[in-house]
C-alpha cells in the first residue's frame, strides 16, 4: 500500500506568497497579511489579524527564532495588522535595537526577543 502525504493548508499558503512583496529582510522571513481567506485556512486563530510567516529567508546573519506558521501580532508593543505596519515599525528601529515580537505559534501566544542587526 503506498503512503501518501496529504498537502497541508500551509503548503498552499506558501505557494501564494509573492517573493517581492513577502520578503521582510530585517527579520529574515517571507510573510503575508492575514486576511479573511487566510484566516479561513487556519481555524482557531486567536486573532484574525497580523502577519503570518510563510518561510524563512536564507540569511545566516538573521536569527529571530521565527518559524513558518508563526503569526506576528505586535512588535515592541505596537500592533501589526499589515506588512506595511511591520516594515514601518522595523524601519524606525536603529541598528542593534532590542526587539520583542508577540507571536502566535500553534494557537499559543508567546514573546520572542532578539537584537536587530
Amino acid at each position: 500500500m503506498p503512503v501518501l502525504e496529504l498537502p497541508h493548508e500551509f503548503d498552499r499558503l506558501a505557494d501564494l506568497a509573492d517573493p517581492e512583496k513577502s520578503l521582510v529582510s530585517k527579520l529574515g522571513i517571507m510573510a503575508m497579511e492575514i486576511d479573511s481567506r487566510i484566516a479561513a485556512m487556519f481555524p482557531g486563530l486567536r486573532t484574525e489579524s497580523g502577519v503570518i510567516v510563510v518561510a524563512k529567508a536564507a540569511d545566516p546573519n538573521v536569527d529571530t527564532s521565527l518559524t513558518a506558521g508563526d503569526i506576528i501580532h505586535s512588535i515592541n508593543g505596537a500592533a501589526v495588522q499589515s506588512m506595511a505596519e511591520l516594515r514601518a515599525n522595523l524601519e524606525q528601529l536603529p541598528p542593534n535595537s532590542p526587539v520583542v515580537l508577540q507571536v502566535e505559534r500553534e494557537n499559543r501566544l508567546m514573546f520572542l526577543t532578539f537584537q536587530l542587526n
